[in-house]
């Protein structure tokens, strides 16, 4: 375990054992977290008892009674002014109807109904025995955004809390979570299957994880949330925050009564984080998609390639020339040339779609793509058989310095066979 976490979980133990009064404990010997243990409902009443008193101290927390036990239940309402980094939580109900669509690929969508969910599991591998223990989920009410936290103290309270979570989730319509559709709910639906409850309806569904790498990886990399909500949000959590790893871990101690309410607290405020940050982090997408704002330079590409798979020619067009009009890797650039050169192909603008092949012949003197569909275009749409046997033959020229004996004998024999149809045509 890295040391400054370490460090961190020993501030929260022992901030939790002095808010309980208990005699101090000796310092702890740093080793690895232990595999969890399977915690047996039955032999751990009087923890569920110590926690709602440790627990209760926390703002909007409350202790639910309901048909099938009892369950930790904290409501947190935020106004619509709060701000996560640069962005209010507010802002995403100012998206017109066009924007909203274009995020969430549907026309039903609305994020006044949909509600906002995350989960906190057992287990991060998912599986029939992984239990959720907290499901957070954020929703626009009136002039708040409110969250909600259901939380199981043990194994037991889980099955307490699905049916109020289910009803709730009924109420509403869309979701929205961050890689929801592979890990949160499919989880989350088989855990109310098992418990009797009839799961509500999910969709529309508005993954966040599906849009943010179509958009941001390129330039970022890594789409995990902790990353976003830091380079696209400007925020920083405070130091009460804990890796999502360590969760699972942190539960099973305080379920078994081996840790303190501190641990728990840092993995509540967590969830309350998620669900807080991805009403912001859904309105810069959004926003981005449309138009509404500028983008970073780096993330015209991205942006080019979203609207073409959303058959919005213009404004890929748009897209990619803004991305040539920056400063790009050679990489890249080459890459949107050609892109942007197949989208002219595409359109039926094949003149301008060769003023960007041969710029990609200057830039990359090995390649032979851009070479080839200058020869279609010079034999078929310019009807000039001679450049078209020029350029056959500077490929063929190209192709022979090829390392691989693979590719370079396909290659070569693709285009001696052009060069002998283009040689027939001038001969006659």
């Amino acid at each position: 375990m890295p040391d400054d976490i370490r460090a961190r979980l020993k501030r929260l133990r022992q901030a939790g054992r002095k808010r309980r009064r208990q005699p101090p404990r000796g310092p702890e010997a740093p080793q690895e977290e232990p595999t969890p243990r399977p915690v047996e409902s039955s032999t751990i009443a009087h923890h569920a008892r110590e926690s709602a008193t440790d627990l209760a101290h926390l703002p909007g927390m409350e202790e639910v009674e309901s048909p099938w036990g009892r369950y930790l239940l904290r409501i947190l309402r935020f106004p619509l002014a709060h701000r996560q980094g640069r962005v209010s939580l507010g802002e995403v109900l100012g998206l017109d109807a066009e924007a909203v669509r274009m995020l969430a690929e549907s026309s039903e969508f609305d994020f006044r109904r949909a509600v906002f969910l995350d989960t906190e599991t057992s287990g991060l591998a998912g599986g029939a025995g992984t239990l959720v223990f907290l499901t957070g989920v954020g929703a626009f009410e009136g002039d708040a955004y409110v969250v909600r936290q259901y939380f199981a103290r043990n194994p037991a309270e889980e099955r307490a809390y699905l049916p109020d979570l289910a009803r709730l989730l009924a109420e509403r319509g869309g979701l929205v979570t961050f890689n929801g559709r592979s890990f949160d709910w499919p989880l989350l639906r088989s855990r109310f299957i098992l418990a009797g409850v009839t799961p509500p309806q999910a969709e529309p569904h508005l993954d966040l994880l599906i849009p943010a790498r179509r958009l941001w990886r390129p330039r970022l990399g890594a789409c995990h949330f902790g990353n976003l909500e830091q380079r696209i949000l400007g925020h920083d959590r405070r130091g009460l925050d804990i890796p999502s790893w360590m969760i699972p871990s942190l539960w099973f101690r305080f379920a078994r009564g081996e840790g303190s309410a501190r641990e728990m607290e840092a993995v509540l405020y967590h969830n309350q984080e998620d669900i807080v940050s991805m009403a912001p982090l859904a309105h810069v997408m959004a926003a981005t998609l449309a138009g509404l704002h500028d983008p970073h330079p780096h993330d015209w590409l991205a942006l080019a390639r979203i609207y073409v798979r959303a058959g919005r020619s213009d404004q890929a067009e748009m897209a990619y020339r803004r991305a040539l009009d920056h400063p790009l890797p050679p990489a890249l650039r080459a890459q949107a040339m050609r892109e942007l050169a197949a989208l002219f192909k595409r359109r039926g603008r094949r003149a301008e779609a060769a003023v960007w092949w041969r710029a990609l012949v200057e830039m990359l003197p090995q390649d032979i793509n851009a070479l080839v569909e200058l020869a279609k275009y010079y034999e078929w749409e310019a009807r000039d058989m001679e450049k078209a046997r020029a350029v056959t033959e500077e490929a063929i020229r190209r192709a022979k310095t090829w390392r691989s004996p693979r590719e370079r004998a396909r290659a070569l024999e693709a285009l001696e066979r052009r060069l002998a149809r283009l040689m027939r045509k001038l001969t006659k």
